[in-house]
Formats: structure tokens, sequence, C-alpha cells
């Protein structure tokens, strides 16, 4: 069943890994919301290890941005050590939050925060075991929506087959924006499918949507030309920038873990 816990198969396997305590969850000022009465529903990722990606101050202001709003839940999921990526592996245990832990592979959108480009592949991992495929071409209507956000995902092309959007610039804004997206986009019973979103999501301007852009290089790998293969595509990508700090004063409930 969709947002059905996965901590009864996790628990099992915590007493043979390292520093278990990363994976339970329970901090203080944690935010668990029932799944059914949620219509947008977001897995937050920092593609690092728990206790690097926890006090990361960018993807705590997003978590808290998304609970605050009614019908809107945020969960989040670290990368996991390789002890436990074994296990999880060997009982069929996919990616999870660590909120309530939920299959990630359930939520509408899984939004990741690059701090830098070691995150790439601990992005692939997570995206292995959650059981959404790999490259973007090939998930379906029921995957998640994979956005790319923070410092390094100011150029996306090095992960541009693995990610269906990326967002230059401030987040808070601009989650808030993809979820009255997909919200309408979901309300109206899913019309033009995968793509039909992501074009949406286009023409704001303000997202950039790998697919609908064709990329030339020169020999020595730099980028020659950038052009839309959409018509609903704009041809360039605005950064979001966060004007007035003061209407953004987060985090107002900082995590603190147990």
């Amino acid at each position: 069943m969709p947002g059905a816990s996965v901590f009864p198969q996790l628990e099992a396997l915590l007493p043979f890994v390292t520093k278990p305590i990363q994976y339970v969850g329970g901090e203080l000022n944690s935010t668990i919301k029932d799944w059914d009465t949620c219509d947008v529903r977001w897995a937050l990722m920092y593609p690092d290890a728990y206790e690097v990606g926890l006090p990361n101050q960018g993807s705590m202001i997003l978590y808290e941005v998304l609970n605050e709003q009614e019908g809107i839940l945020a969960e989040r999921t670290y990368a996991v050590w390789p002890d436990l990526e074994k296990l999880m592996r060997e009982n069929h245990v996919p990616q999870f939050t660590v909120d309530a832990h939920r299959a990630v592979g359930d939520f509408d959108l899984l939004g990741l925060s690059f701090s830098t480009e070691l995150g790439y592949t601990n992005m692939l991992t997570a995206l292995d075991l959650a059981g959404i495929p790999m490259h973007a071409i090939d998930r379906g209507i029921d995957d998640p929506i994979v956005v790319a956000g923070g410092h390094a995902a100011f150029n996306p092309e090095p992960i541009s087959r693995f990610v269906d959007a990326a967002v230059l610039g401030d987040g808070e804004e601009a989650v808030l924006m993809i979820s009255a997206i997909v919200r309408q986009w979901k309300s109206e019973g899913r019309p033009g499918g995968r793509e039909e979103v992501l074009l949406r999501l286009a023409e704001t301007g303000s997202v950039y949507i790998p697919a609908f852009y064709d990329v030339d290089y020169h020999d020595d790998g730099r980028i020659r030309r950038v052009t839309t293969n959409q018509t609903r595509a704009p041809w360039r990508v605005s950064k979001h920038t966060g004007m007035n700090l003061d209407e953004w004063p987060f985090p107002k409930k900082p995590l603190v873990p147990l």
C-alpha cells in the first residue's frame, strides 16, 4: 500500500549496522503528516550521510516550508552507509524516509539538494535502492519526479539523464510553485501523463527540464549550444532569487537529533 511504513523490515536489520540511530528518526521538531490527507508528497534528500545532511540549513528550511502548507507532506531521506545498503538489497528493503519510514518510490516528488558534485553518485544509489528507474526517460507516470537543486545544480548537465528537473537558486518559493503545479495536474486526473506536468513546470521559465533541451558540445567537452526541442519550453531558464529574507524567517524550529 502506498505510504506504508517499511520500519518493521528495517528494524530487523539495525542490530547489524553501525550507528543505527541515524535511521530511526524521531528528532525534536520533526514532522509526520497523514499520508491520505495530503495530495502533494515530497521526499527531500540530502545525498550524503545522515550526520552530514541533517544539519544542512537549506534542506531543513524546505522541509519546514513544505510541511507548513495544508495538504503538502515532506519527509527526509539520506544516503545509507554500505553496511545497511548491502542488507537492504539482500532483504528487499527500499530507500526510505527517516520520518515515517515510507518508501521513497511512493512519493510524488524526490527533491535532491546538492551542495557539491560528490552527492551525484549517492543519488544514483538512492534511485536504485528506491526502485526508481535510473534514467529519466525510463520513468513512468507513477514514478516520483526527480528534482535537483542546491549549489551543484547550477550546471545540471552532468546529471541531466538522471533528473527530471532542476531548480536554480533559492528553493523556498520554487518548491511551493512546483507543489501547486503538481497538485493542479493531479486534481485534473494527470492529463498528458508525465510529459505534461514537466511541460507545465518548464513553462514557468524557472524550472529546467533536461529532456526538453538538446545540448551540443565542442570536442574538448565545453558546451557549444543549447536549443529547445519543445515549443512550450523557454529558451532561457531563470534563477530563483529571494529578494526579501524577512519574508522567510526559517528555520523556526530547527531539527535536533536524539
